[in-house]
């Protein structure tokens, strides 16, 4: 699969509806809730539409500071604003309060679509686990939405599960496995996740982290030996053999296939055993018995609108090195020769603004060492 439309915590996205209040009059009192994850966005109007009606535009100043927005009926004392978030009137036609509906928004690349059940009178319609739409009671209560397959695909535009390493023929004694990632902000249930061939998926409550990684296998217990941590995540499912010179790993959750990964000379990617495989651009740093990380980074979020935001890396070993910084889409953008031996103070890299926003990679490598470390561009 390749790099995502966006890697965008600032894409907007519902996350509350109250259609019939009770105690205020007919033409007060309702509202919607729109929120995102980070304060400085790219976009200044969410268009918003119900069904077949005329779409309109909020303007929502970029500089505002704020990852809230409610759209409240009524005098402006009266709207349930919260801490983060701002209020702004809302006007055109009323939502409906006694059938089912339908919502869609917009704000630059970002989409996200709201099916809306039939409301009861006093209570707010919130996004759920399961994804889906539920009535419950109370009119201010705060909720942050829980976000799944269906409503990330509808903002972010891909997939958001990936393969992002594979390890098919490790060193002797440590059992195959491989990497997850979660290339966007927010959590994601783990539950039903599969090499799609495990006759039991796997089950748990548990969530990916956002822009966080996991690993699977089929004996957790060896490999969490082999990498003496407890801090890297761990599951274990009934994955089945790879095979070592060529074969396809598949990543499903349930039925639903997400990614694949293949190798050998066929689609021109053989593997040296024992070893792993990453795949480009990748999260993660590599995982070896090294306890200590080569590789620091200063900042793991820089943002382009501050104008003395750098990007500084530290080298802990006395050795040559070649350091390159690779964008998103698997570009180098920078390549350079560095002998930490004649400098072990912090390094500064400059060249990160020209990297597109999302995440972006520093990549050392040499004498016996291979990392990545990696972080984030906001606007």
């Amino acid at each position: 699969m390749g790099a995502a439309l966006a890697l965008l915590p600032e894409c907007p996205y519902f996350k509350e509806f109250f259609p019939d209040p009770v105690d205020v009059p007919d033409n007060e009192g309702e509202y919607l809730s729109i929120k995102w994850e980070s304060s400085v966005v790219p976009w200044d109007s969410i268009y918003l539409q119900m069904e077949e009606s005329r779409v309109f535009a909020v303007y929502v100043p970029p500089d505002s500071f704020f990852t809230e927005l409610i759209l409240h009926r009524g005098a402006p004392e009266a709207c349930p604003v919260k801490s983060g978030s701002f209020c702004l009137p809302l006007t055109g036609s009323a939502l409906p309060n006694s059938r089912a509906s339908v919502w869609n928004l917009s704000a630059g690349i970002c989409r996200d679509t709201a099916y809306l059940p039939v409301p009861k009178a006093g209570m707010v319609v919130r996004r759920v686990g399961s994804g889906e739409w539920e009535v419950g009671s109370g009119n201010n209560a705060a909720l942050d939405s829980a976000m799944t397959l269906d409503s990330l695909i509808s903002f972010y535009g891909e997939i958001p599960i990936y393969i992002s390493e594979v390890a098919p023929c490790p060193e002797e004694g440590i059992p195959e496995w491989f990497e997850i990632t979660n290339r966007t902000v927010l959590a994601f249930p783990l539950n039903g996740i599969s090499d799609c061939e495990a006759k039991t998926p796997l089950k748990t409550s548990d969530s990916i982290k956002g822009k966080g990684s996991v690993l699977i296998t089929k004996d957790s217990a060896d490999l969490r030996a082999f990498l003496q941590t407890e801090e890297i995540p761990i599951y274990q499912i009934s994955i089945a053999a790879l095979k070592n010179t060529a074969d396809t790993l598949r990543l499903c959750v349930g039925s639903l296939k997400l990614d694949s990964v293949m190798w050998g000379k066929a689609v021109n990617r053989p593997i040296k055993c024992p070893s792993t495989e990453a795949i480009s651009p990748g999260f993660a740093p590599r995982v070896s018995n090294n306890q200590t990380k080569i590789l620091q980074i200063s900042e793991r979020v820089l943002e382009r609108s501050k104008k003395n935001a750098m990007l500084r890396i530290r080298i802990n070993s006395q050795a040559k090195f070649e350091l390159r910084l690779i964008d998103r889409g698997g570009v180098s953008i920078l390549k350079k020769t560095i002998d930490s031996r004649a400098n072990v103070s912090w390094i500064e890299i400059p060249q990160w603004r020209r990297c597109q926003n999302g995440p972006c990679f520093i990549h050392l490598q040499g004498e016996g060492i291979d990392e990545t470390a990696v972080f984030i561009v906001r606007p």
